[in-house]
């Protein structure tokens, strides 16, 4: 799993970030913990995905496709990122090509 420099979160304090990415590198269980990623298909703009999900057999199996680019405690919040996200490559005019935009 990558993890982005440029990492979207939503009220996170930067010590409270850097515990929660050391534990998701180790690959720990975190409950309430929502990702936002790269499609992991190249099917879409981003995807949301409950943490937890990503520690299952199918997912590790898949661990070097997935790009992390954000990090949320909820899903709610996840949603806010996405949107934020998506204005802002609007805004930007690079016709919704994240990789693009966030320069991977």
């Amino acid at each position: 799993m990558q993890i982005i420099d440029k990492l979207y979160t939503y009220g996170m304090s930067d010590k409270k970030l850097d515990k929660i990415i050391a534990k998701v590198k180790k690959g720990k269980v975190i409950p309430n913990l929502c990702l936002i990623t790269l499609p992991l298909f190249e099917d879409g703009i981003l995807e949301i995905y409950d943490y937890n999900q990503l520690l299952q057999p199918y997912y590790k199996s898949l661990d070097s496709k997935i790009t992390v680019v954000g990090i949320t405690k909820s899903k709610g919040d996840a949603n806010e990122v996405v949107l934020h996200i998506v204005q802002q490559m609007y805004d930007a005019g690079v016709d919704f090509n994240v990789k693009e935009y966030l320069g991977i």
